[in-house]
């Protein structure tokens, strides 16, 4: 079985995964990795995973401290 390094949104796009959001209040999204990619290069922003968390609030609460993985 083979592992994907999942370092960059284009990764995720690459791999064909699409991103799921979770907050710590409980509430779960779901972003598109084409959408998010072009429009992190549109705003000339990273697209390293490391620093996206950062940049995401919940869309419920508000808060920042969220968790980025495949979908």
């Amino acid at each position: 079985m083979s592992s994907k390094r999942l370092d960059k949104i284009s990764d995720y796009r690459r791999h064909g995964f699409d991103l799921q959001v979770r907050c710590r209040c409980g509430h779960v999204g779901k972003i598109d990795a084409m959408a998010l990619t072009m429009r992190r290069l549109a705003d000339r922003k990273s697209l390293d995973m490391g620093l996206l968390a950062r940049d995401l609030r919940c869309s419920q609460c508000g808060g920042r401290d969220v968790t980025c993985g495949p979908i």
